[in-house]
């Protein structure tokens, strides 16, 4: 999920977008880690509100 911008939640309901991005080729000196889930908690939320 992307956030392309701040915006109100009042405003815009659905601020996160659901885009597909190329995997990443990792450095010699770095690790590619796979996430497998991930979680939006109210600080989150909070941030999207700037």
């Amino acid at each position: 999920m992307i956030l392309k911008e701040l915006t109100s939640l009042e405003e815009n309901q659905n601020p996160l977008e659901l885009v597909d991005i190329p995997i990443p080729v990792p450095k010699p000196d770095e690790l590619l880690v796979k996430v497998s889930f991930c979680g939006v908690c109210h600080t989150e939320l909070d941030e999207i509100e700037g």
